[in-house]
């Protein structure tokens, strides 16, 4: 039997298990009674609840957001690690999600499914870490759970989030990167990190460059450690290359910030990252580095911390991302471990209010 009460401008049809919300003949939302079944490959179970986030900005463009569940909080994140909304609700999460997280959708207000990718899914020690594609004009951001029947979904494509990834587990190096490197460097991938070894009393240049170009704005990340470096001179390992000039050993720019300094080349490099002193710096110890780069405009980030904006000469169009060591000038011996690089569309037109638990 189908039943259909109107509540303003608006309609709702009771339709068996399922309520449908229209508005002007429009679908706004469909609810069924005792959970979703619509949402890929569910193997005949239902989707209990979700987590909803609001948004108060809809977005103009398409941009990136991450998701960490703790054993207490939800937290959404921008590409740039600021945090843009958080509530402690995550103990309903984990007490429905399946073990393997196999259940798990990022879904908009009109219940299409987005593109997502579970980064870190970890049962047993409640941390989850969920990056998604939100499209422009979405109004609002859910990630449902609690389909104990359900498998994997198709949407969980790490392609069609981040335009580049690496996080060194699979022991091969060579089909993300080409190699670039002088003789006597040596690069080896192993135990989930990727070494990158230069001789010490040379200025050979250990380097590896992305396969793939990127283009627009673009924010590049690296976690990378020092095992051994140099006093002085030591070149930080992180480059964004135009496509289309070669090497130029000229220095067009220089800004400063503490003991880091940015050198811009009228060459094939955009902008490397220099240290002025690293001996302050512990080795083996893992820092994460950001570079937002727009146009001619560049913004450097270190653990969470913005050092700075500057204004290159020229613009930014389309580039690759090289990470190196070298011991730049002659200098000490020089290894950089890297944990993990990813590339992804630089944004952040979307505002969030609290997330909370819903019941479908």
């Amino acid at each position: 039997m189908v039943e259909a009460i109107k509540i303003g401008n608006k309609t709702l049809v009771m339709n068996g298990k399922i309520l449908s919300l229209f508005r002007k003949g429009s679908l706004l939302r469909q609810m069924y009674y005792g959970g979703y079944e619509d949402f890929d490959n569910a193997n005949g179970g239902v989707w209990k609840k979700y987590i909803h986030i609001p948004i108060t900005t809809v977005p103009l463009d398409s941009s990136i957001y991450r998701i960490e569940i703790d054993d207490v909080n939800v937290s959404v994140y921008n590409v740039i690690d600021g945090l843009k909304a958080q509530s402690s609700i995550a103990s309903e999460f984990w007490s429905l999600v399946r073990s393997d997280g196999f259940d798990i959708r990022v879904f908009d207000h009109l219940f299409n499914q987005l593109w997502f990718w579970v980064e870190i899914f970890d049962y047993t020690n409640k941390k989850a870490v969920i990056w998604v594609n939100l499209p422009k004009f979405s109004e609002e951001l859910n990630i449902a759970f609690g389909n104990e029947k359900a498998s994997n979904s198709s949407y969980n494509n790490i392609n069609e989030v981040l335009y580049f990834y690496d996080d060194f587990e699979d022991g091969v190096w060579s089909d993300k990167w080409d190699n670039l490197s002088q003789a006597d460097a040596t690069i080896t991938e192993t135990n989930g990190y990727l070494e990158i070894y230069s001789p010490p009393g040379t200025t050979t240049d250990g380097k590896l460059r992305t396969k793939t170009t990127f283009s627009g704005k673009v924010v590049l990340v690296a976690y990378c450690a020092f095992i051994n470096h140099g006093a002085e001179g030591t070149i930080f390992p992180i480059r964004c290359f135009s496509v289309d000039t070669t090497w130029v050993d000229i220095f067009d720019s220089e800004y400063y910030t503490d003991n880091n300094r940015v050198r811009e080349y009228n060459g094939d490099s955009i902008l490397t990252l220099y240290g002025e002193d690293w001996n302050g710096w512990t080795d083996g110890a893992y820092h994460k580095f950001i570079l937002v780069v727009d146009g001619d405009t560049v913004e450097y980030y270190r653990d969470g911390d913005h050092l700075f904006t500057g204004s290159m000469r020229w613009t930014f169009t389309e580039g690759y991302l090289v990470i190196e060591a070298n011991g730049w000038g002659g200098g000490d011996l020089q290894v950089a471990r890297w944990d993990k690089v990813y590339v992804c569309k630089a944004g952040d037109p979307a505002s969030f209010d609290t997330p909370r638990i819903v019941e479908f």
